[in-house]
């Protein structure tokens, strides 16, 4: 996921300065009749033959000089507030406050303020307890780095079915805080770091609300605004079976306790793995066997399917599926499947899904990592400009 740079916009009352000083093509330049310009920030002026400079601390515009705001961009920032523009550059009518953990910025619009380092990064884990970073800015390059190995104080006792297996993950999300929230196979939630992996127990109850096993995925309460719940869907020893909640976890309410929603309505041959947004929807990747494996909106209320569905192609994934993990970014679903025809010869991929075109291609095949769990924060991008 590429970093989001996001700029504060300090907002004032209007002021400015007469600037006598000399440049090319501003303060100094020779001019004509009544000529007027802004450049730079800077509102000219002919004055004389000669462009006077009136720096502006806010907007400019050629007719107004500077102004508050200008009319003609539409609505403006005053602090937090979103206002009108009056047709004489100065602030009018407030339509909206920004709410906490937003920012007011261009356009006079509210937008998510995610300050954790590398909370708008995809981050995977694999098998063998490898964390890395996905950035797929860097596709058609690796887009993987390895930030450390987890070593998480799990209690070695997979639940998974059949039994007897070793403890690994087995899925994971990122929070706007910039933590990431990894669950083993034993049925335990940890808290690892973005940027060292150190790795520590979240307390949670095993099986709490009969929720085993889970996929994981953030999801904002509203658009646009910083508070989310944990979504865990599955909860089953055996991600074959059935039936799959849908339920929650209020993290940072401190409650990992889950309340199951309701039964997911979607059919697959296993759990699915879950992402959600800044836009308050949720996403499930349902794997199949010998029908197309897809993409699904989730509703959050009821655990129904909503609208369009994704395929990953037009056949099934196969018999031998062995990991599977999911993630969106920037508008596209990412899907890291890992599958086993030949044993001992796994195949880990990575697919990807645009959400605008349903275009549907495989970027990575052969990857050294057979990744087991992914997860973004609802800091991540949903629109790449």
């Amino acid at each position: 996921m590429g970093r989001l740079v996001l700029a504060i916009l300090i907002f004032g009352a209007c002021a400015s300065h007469i600037d006598k000083g000399t440049t090319d093509g501003g303060s100094g330049a020779t001019c004509t009749g009544t000529e007027t310009k802004c450049e730079g920030g800077s509102f000219l002026k002919c004055v004389g033959g000669m462009f006077q400079s009136q720096t502006c601390s806010d907007a400019c515009t050629p007719a107004l000089g500077c102004v508050q705001c200008d009319p003609a961009a539409g609505p403006a920032c005053n602090g937090m507030d979103v206002v009108a523009c009056n047709a004489d550059g100065t602030f009018g009518a407030v339509s909206m406050t920004c709410g906490a953990g937003t920012m007011c910025g261009p356009g006079g619009t509210c937008a998510n303020a995610c300050t954790a380092d590398g909370v708008d990064l995809v981050y995977v884990v694999d098998e063998q307890n490898h964390f890395m970073s996905f950035d797929p800015r860097k596709l058609p390059a690796d887009p993987l780095t390895i930030i450390g190995t987890l070593n998480c104080p799990n209690n070695g006792t997979s639940i998974q079915q059949p039994p007897g297996g070793a403890a690994m993950p087995f899925s994971m999300s990122v929070d706007r805080d910039g933590v990431a929230w990894v669950l083993y196979t034993t049925g335990e939630l940890f808290n690892v770091s973005l940027t060292t992996a150190a790795c520590t127990k979240a307390n949670n109850t095993i099986s709490a609300s009969n929720m085993h096993l889970f996929g994981m995925g953030f999801s904002t309460d509203m658009p646009g605004v910083d508070t989310e719940k944990l979504y865990l869907a599955g909860g089953q020893f055996d991600a074959s079976a059935s039936p799959r909640q849908l339920a929650y976890d209020d993290t940072h309410g401190g409650n990992l306790t889950p309340v199951v929603v309701h039964t997911i309505g979607a059919a697959a041959d296993y759990s699915p793995e879950l992402t959600g947004t800044n836009e308050a929807k949720l996403y499930g990747f349902f794997p199949r066997i010998n029908s197309p494996a897809y993409v699904q909106e989730i509703n959050k209320t009821d655990g129904s399917p909503v609208g369009t569905t994704w395929n990953l192609g037009t056949t099934g994934l196969g018999a031998n599926i062995r990991d599977w993990a999911f993630a969106q970014w920037g508008g596209t679903f990412y899907v890291f499947v890992t599958t086993e025809d030949i044993p001992g010869s796994p195949n880990s991929t990575i697919r990807a899904i645009n959400r605008a075109t349903s275009t549907y291609t495989i970027v990575k095949q052969n990857l050294p990592y057979n990744i087991d769990g992914a997860g973004v924060s609802t800091c991540a991008p949903v629109v790449i400009q």
